[in-house]
């Protein structure tokens, strides 16, 4: 906890008082100066303020006082504000600074309640562990980062994490890995399985990098491989443990790639090549659909052994075993004997639960030793798309366009089954677009597959028109034609949307035949009469991103109750081609309906269309800019005060005619004379959010400063020109006044006595 309170004002008023009461008794109780003026009360809050400031770090959770950040948790910065005889300061604004991470709100200006306490997020995703920061809190003329207070300085330290194993009994063993072949051939390979527990004691499901390595891998020539990095999914992290000439015990180690010193490790025992080894060749296909769905429902894997020379051998027994018994996945066969080139077959054949699955192939070598290989994961999946674990995203978000033809932006789909697998590879994906052009289909590689849209007509609404300030009709608000609706302005931009309908903003609407969402209650891999489900209605681009179908010209339209107005256009993907827009049809619809709950009604093995779109800002390139000043003012010009210690600032707005983001690449200059300003440049976010692009520029007066003057702040905006242009693109210039008088709160400084 730091708490900084200004506890020098005490004995100044203290001084102030003895030598009130000294004049008074030389004086002969006049009271008066030779000029006549009065003389200002040196107590006065308004000539010398007093105020308590307490800075505390708490978790969001539990609330407790934490002493410094780690990268995984954000944290609660809890400010509170009193004043010097104790009374709160409530409902007024302060603001929060900090030189390390990230605040919410982005502004850092938070209002206190009638406690004086005001609170905000840090968040120091990304930040280096050991790195230091501060946080500043400004008040009134006070600002913690002078003299007397001090800043709350924490540094980033690891997050409660550790890496281990799960045992039998599904209980987590720290600092240990799960090595599923103890012993391995000389080129046998297995996998090697580390999971991620959180401070709260569970799989810590967030996304982290991990890095294997192990003693044979680091040698100089390495003498085995393992996969590395690998991303955990779920909280666990499975690397390939592959032996190339390694022999004996060989330590293995994962550790956590953000924060190294968070490790696991084991070790197994690589079988010299005299012995001759087993090693895995080919499994076809590598993903098998789960029994009684429709798909291919067996895999054939080859296994190869060979001699100390690393020749094949024929007429050797092996021993086939699965490396679970989760799912009920079967082996057709236990064993077989190889053939002339030293390769013999298992054949999986899957069960009805999803689940990952491997061969372990064993051989009896000289001595009696068992030596074994396993194969890579075999995936036992439904094969198709599950609606939530379908998803799209675009490479750029507000890419431009208004004005021309061929900006562009890759659209990318990502598809999984019930289980959260990728889907089998050339699962087809469809595309369509509100505005501009989109490639309109491709298939699956690796789970996902991407198209291109291309900025071309049309690029604005054809059916809905309203009636703007200016008393004409129009298809889209602009702030040309919309008065905002917080600030009353027209021409500039408004910090809150100006309702539907939206312009140059596009829906993209990517879809595939799929299934509906269930919970799998008991675990079985079907849905069963009474588990909860999603009922989803037919698919749709939803022109004015609303959630509604408003089309009024079909019959299943929401008009004239929609929840937004001007979603005329929107189109339906009209799966039973009834030419009705059909809502969802109260049972589960998924090839995971089980028979029994298909036999009374509860669900159908149809299929429906899963969906996810994403929204592009068709961006003008003409720059529109106003500043709020700290008093909640927008103003084209405004001026800047600031006093001796102090700082001030404003936020300037940036967007298009149409209220939105700028596209992509333009940057922002700030620049100033004479007053230091920061930042000095800046740049519009890869985003489409609805609204313009908002920045914080601070500026203060340099340590060099004379007693008082001013200087004009320079913001500069650069819009890109299109690619392949030889234009500069548009640039657009703001400023506002940065005056400062240092000699405000220190008149008795010998500058400002020379200055008077």
């Amino acid at each position: 906890m730091h708490i900084l309170t200004l506890y020098q004002s005490i004995s100044r008023w203290f001084l102030l008082l003895t030598i009130a009461v000294s004049l008074a008794a030389c004086g002969g109780g006049s009271g008066g100066s030779d000029d006549g003026a009065s003389s200002p009360d040196p107590t006065s809050p308004e000539t010398d303020p007093s105020y308590s400031i307490t800075i505390e770090l708490r978790d969001l959770g539990t609330d407790e006082l934490v002493e410094n950040p780690n990268p995984e948790e954000p944290v609660r910065v809890h400010v509170t504000v009193k004043s010097d005889n104790g009374d709160p300061i409530a409902s007024d604004n302060i603001t929060v600074t900090t030189t390390l991470g990230e605040l919410s709100p982005e502004s850092g200006i938070v209002k206190t309640n009638d406690s004086g306490v005001a609170t905000l997020e840090l968040d120091v995703e990304g930040q280096q562990i050991g790195s230091a920061g501060e946080i500043v809190v400004a008040y009134d003329s006070v600002s913690t980062d002078q003299a007397p207070y001090s800043p709350l300085r924490f540094s980033i330290e690891e997050p409660a994490l550790m890496l281990g194993y799960l045992d039998k009994n599904q209980q987590f063993v720290s600092g240990a890995l799960e090595i599923l072949a103890q012993n391995l051939s000389s080129k046998g390979s297995t996998p090697v399985s580390v999971y991620v527990q959180g401070p709260d004691g569970n799989l810590y499901s967030k996304r982290m990098q991990v890095e294997f390595s192990s003693n044979c891998s680091l040698s100089q020539p390495a003498v085995a491989t393992l996969d590395s990095p690998v991303t955990t999914t779920e909280g666990k992290a499975t690397s390939t443990y592959t032996a190339e000439g390694c022999e004996g015990e060989d330590k293995i180690t994962a550790a956590l790639a953000a924060y190294p010193s968070i490790s696991a490790s084991g070790q197994l025992t690589v079988m010299p090549p005299e012995v001759g080894s087993i090693e895995f060749v080919s499994a076809d296909p590598t993903i098998i659909s789960i029994k009684g769905t429709g798909g291919k429902e067996t895999s054939t894997l080859v296994f190869q052994v060979l001699s100390k020379n690393d020749l094949p051998i024929s007429g050797v027994e092996v021993n086939f075993s699965l490396s679970t018994e989760v799912g009920d996945a079967t082996l057709t066969n236990d064993s077989g004997t190889t053939n002339a080139d030293g390769e013999v077959t298992a054949l999986v054949s899957s069960g009805t639960v999803a689940t990952p699955v491997s061969v372990v192939a064993s051989i009896t070598v000289d001595g009696g030793e068992v030596v074994s290989t396993v194969s890579d994961e075999l995936v036992v999946s439904v094969g198709i798309p599950d609606q939530n674990s379908f998803d799209v995203a675009a490479t750029i978000l507000n890419p431009g366009g208004d004005t021309f033809n061929g900006a562009t932006s890759t659209v990318t789909a990502y598809a999984g089954d019930a289980f959260n697998n990728k889907v089998p590879d050339g699962t087809a994906i469809t595309f369509t677009t509100e505005y501009g052009r989109i490639t309109g289909s491709c298939t699956t590689v690796d789970g996902n597959c991407s198209v291109n849209w291309t900025s071309q007509d049309p690029r604005k609404p054809e059916s809905y028109t309203f009636v703007g300030v200016d008393g004409q009709a129009h298809s889209v608000r602009t702030i040309n034609n919309t008065v905002c609706p917080e600030t009353g302005l027209l021409g500039v931009p408004c910090p809150v949307s100006l309702g539907q309908p939206y312009g140059a903003r596009s829906t993209i609407l990517a879809y595939a035949f799929g299934q509906e969402t269930f919970t799998d209650a008991n675990g079985n891999g079907r849905f069963d009469t009474g588990e909860d489900f999603t009922d989803l209605p037919e698919a749709f681009l939803d022109h004015n991103e609303d959630g509604a179908f408003g089309n009024s010209g079909n019959a299943g339209s929401c008009y004239p109750d929609c929840p937004e107005v001007a979603g005329d256009e929107d189109w339906p993907a009209d799966l039973n081609n009834n030419g009705v827009y059909d809502q969802g049809n109260g049972i589960y619809n998924g090839v995971l309906c089980s028979d029994e709950a298909e036999a009374d009604g509860s669900c159908s093995k149809e299929l429906i269309h899963v969906r996810k779109q994403v929204e592009l800002l068709v961006s003008g390139d003409k720059p529109y800019g106003i500043f709020e000043t700290a008093e909640g003012d927008f103003i084209t010009q405004p001026d800047v005060d600031i006093s001796k210690g102090g700082t001030g600032s404003v936020l300037f707005y940036l967007s298009d005619e149409y209220n939105g983001r700028l596209p992509l690449g333009t940057k922002i200059n700030i620049e100033s004379d004479y007053c230091e300003v920061w930042p000095e440049d800046n740049a519009v976010a890869n985003t489409s959010d609805v609204g313009p692009s908002v920045f914080r520029i601070t500026v203060n007066a340099p340590d060099n400063a004379e007693p008082k003057g001013s200087d004009f702040v320079k913001v500069e905006v650069n819009v890109p020109a299109r690619e392949g242009s030889s234009d500069t693109g548009i640039t657009a210039l703001w400023q506002f006044k940065c005056t400062y008088d240092l000699c405000e709160n220190s008149p008795e400084d010998e500058a400002c006595e020379e200055d008077s």
